[in-house]
């Protein structure tokens, strides 16, 4: 009795350690909300950074902000564990002298995005399980009123 006793508590100790690995892991990675997400890969291909580095912040309002590489972007969102909903608004319109970029991050942000994820660092968007773009988290200082 006192051996099967021995056994279920070691069992049930290993599993407590497996979950609790498992959720420092998850603690390790930034939040979607007030980081800085800056573009590194959209659609497979390296983004690299310059002067107008592409970005979005998503902020606590369920609203977001950002830059094409180009013109500065706004809208709405909403989200859940997983999944992610962008309700895009406007965005600035000056001509800048390389719009491809500008041109495929507006196309995904408008419409392709879905689902999204986060390991420690990295922010995936991403829709029908195909990942869209690739960001950098860059954690933003806290704003005081």
């Amino acid at each position: 009795m006192i051996k099967k006793i021995i056994f279920f508590n070691i069992i049930l100790l290993q599993i407590f350690v497996l979950f609790a690995k498992k959720d420092k892991k998850n603690s390790d990675d930034l939040s979607l909300i007030n980081t800085k997400w800056v573009l590194t890969e959209i659609s497979g291909m390296a983004v690299y950074k310059s002067m107008d580095t592409a970005f979005i912040v998503f902020h606590e309002n369920y609203k977001f902000s950002g830059n094409f590489g180009c013109n500065l972007f706004f809208g709405e969102f909403t989200y859940t564990k997983k999944r992610i909903m962008i309700d895009f608004m406007g965005a600035t319109k000056k001509f800048c002298f390389n719009m491809n970029l500008e041109e495929q991050f507006s196309k995904a942000i408008k419409n392709d995005i879905t689902h999204y994820y986060i390991e420690k660092n990295n922010l995936f968007l991403l829709y029908r399980g195909q990942i869209i773009c690739k960001f950098e988290g860059i954690i933003q200082p806290q704003q005081t009123e």
